[in-house]
């Protein structure tokens, strides 16, 4: 590129230029390059300061992969700040603060003291909100592809939600419309709230949210509330963050939010295990949820009071029975073991008079056996037994001759001397 220099051989004499003549060279070749006409461009805002004159001075950069790989002043003159924040309108906070990635025409400046710089003339809204909206589908079909959209919700949300860990930005409408309404609501129920701060604005607001929630999960809560007054498209644009959005989804904890108006939704919305239109419905949620469900609790408690009471009394009904039962049981119970020993005697006195009978009859059998049998029977028909030396003579061979023997008549008893012995031997 000429700048308007004449470069002499080493063998000629030494030329001297001065800055001066630098910078109008590099002023004449900017201005031959940019034909003095505005040039669309995209950066970020880095810094931003304003002078008491009414001048707004931006320090613009380019980053990637978060090395800076330019560096450029930029000027909003006093005249034109009016009709580019007109033209903003409700946006002009947002764009025009730190961290803000702005698309804006402007003319290449070269001042010979300043170097070069940017005045901006115009930014294009349109442009940034429609990056914006990239950027957000963008991160939905990374979302969706990871299957991360359905995470959260399928962390369970527990019966009694009093422990809210609470994300936001201490302060600001949002903030205090959540903590109004649930901590002073008509119903007077309680709830045990801690603060995590955060930004929820601008560049700085993912990281600042992430860590917060990371915080938050720390200190085991019911549940995680995150929370944002209303604003325009690039004010929530912070809450369509990759990694923010990735951050709720693995959350261990049910995430409940509340951003903006009620027709805004953001991915973060999405990926919530449950999104309100604005953080006052987020308190009402939660309210009426306790409401209901110390009401359950007050019926349960009721009906089980009740059934107590209907056990205890049948109990004591029972109880009474059983005791009547036991008091006259045993009289019944003596009264039948009476009635059965009766009959037992009755049949043991039967038994014991058959089986008497039974013996005396035997014994009379046996008595008339043995009388029949009595010697003195034999002896009355004509027999007579006869002893030797004390021993009745049962077998004839058993005497000899002059033995003496003894017999007993009926009636009587005569000495004998054997004089003749016949013994079936003899015959």
């Amino acid at each position: 590129m000429e700048v308007g220099l004449a470069l002499s051989d080493a063998s000629d004499e030494r030329k001297i230029y001065t800055l001066s003549q630098l910078g109008e060279s590099l002023k004449r070749t900017l201005e031959r390059v940019t034909s003095d006409r505005a040039l669309w461009f995209k950066a970020e805002i880095a810094k931003i300061s304003q002078s008491p004159a009414g001048h707004m001075y931006l320090e613009l950069v380019e980053e990637a992969q978060g090395q800076r790989l330019a560096v450029m002043r930029g000027t909003l003159w006093k005249s034109q700040l009016a009709a580019v924040r007109e033209a903003l309108g409700d946006a002009t906070s947002q764009v025009l603060s730190r961290g803000t990635e702005i698309v804006f025409s402007g003319r290449v400046n070269y001042h010979p003291v300043y170097g070069v710089s940017l005045v901006v003339e115009e930014i294009d809204l349109s442009a940034m909100i429609g990056e914006a909206e990239r950027r957000k589908q963008a991160t939905l079909a990374t979302l969706k592809a990871q299957g991360a959209m359905e995470l959260n919700r399928g962390v369970p949300l527990p019966r009694l939600v009093q422990r809210i860990a609470l994300i936001g930005s201490p302060g600001t409408s949002g903030f205090r419309d959540f903590a109004v309404h649930l901590m002073k609501n008509e119903w007077g129920v309680g709830f045990d709230v801690e603060v995590f701060p955060a930004t929820v604005q601008g560049k700085d607001a993912p990281p600042t949210l992430i860590e917060a929630l990371a915080r938050a999960e720390a200190w085991a809560p019911d549940a995680v509330v995150m929370v944002r007054g209303g604003g325009s498209a690039l004010d929530l644009d912070a809450f369509n963050d990759l990694d923010l959005c990735l951050a709720i989804s693995q959350a261990t904890h049910p995430v409940l939010t509340g951003i903006g108006h009620e027709t805004d939704l953001s991915v973060v919305d999405l990926v919530a295990h449950r999104h309100f239109k604005t953080p006052t419905a987020v308190a009402d949620f939660l309210v009426d949820r306790l409401v209901t469900e110390r009401s359950r609790l007050a019926e349960w408690s009721l009906a089980m009071g009740q059934r107590v009471q209907h056990r205890l009394t049948w109990e004591r009904e029972r109880f009474a029975k059983d005791l009547q039962t036991l008091k006259l049981q045993p009289r019944q119970l003596l009264a039948a073991e009476g009635v059965r020993l009766s009959h037992a005697r009755e049949q043991l006195s039967s038994w014991a008079r058959q089986a008497l009978e039974r013996h005396m009859q035997r014994m009379g059998h046996l008595a008339t056996t043995v009388d029949a049998l009595n010697p003195d029977k034999t002896l009355e028909r004509g027999f007579a037994v006869a002893r030797k030396d004390g021993k009745a003579v049962r077998d004839a061979g058993d005497l000899a001759l002059n033995d003496e023997l003894s017999l007993r008549f009926h009636r009587g008893e005569a000495k004998v001397t054997v004089t003749h012995v016949t013994s079936p031997n003899d015959e």
